[in-house]
């Protein structure tokens, strides 16, 4: 399996429209179409404003063919309207659970 987490700060006013935007994602029923195997969104306790993400794909080549879909940089662009600068991604291989 491969994935992503990604840092997010987001306003607090923008915290639940986040979590739907995500709860959609996870829902769509294609997602499973192209190797998604699970997601979470974690705030953080320290600083309210910092959401984790973590998606979970079955393999790299489906978590990169993802990232380069028209529908991924859409919905991308809505995730980051709500945020206030840019996500931190962390890439890597899934090596235990």
């Amino acid at each position: 399996m491969y994935g992503t987490i990604a840092t997010l700060s987001v306003d607090l006013n923008n915290v639940d429209t986040l979590g739907t935007l995500l709860n959609e994602w996870n829902a769509d029923k294609g997602a499973c179409d192209i190797g998604f195997v699970g997601g979470y969104m974690l705030q953080t306790d320290a600083d309210s404003s910092v959401v984790k993400i973590i998606a979970v794909f079955e393999n790299e080549e489906r978590y990169r063919a993802n990232a380069n879909r028209p529908e991924q940089d859409a919905w991308f662009k809505k995730m980051r309207a709500l945020l206030k600068n840019d996500p931190i991604w962390e890439d890597g291989k899934i090596i235990a659970t």
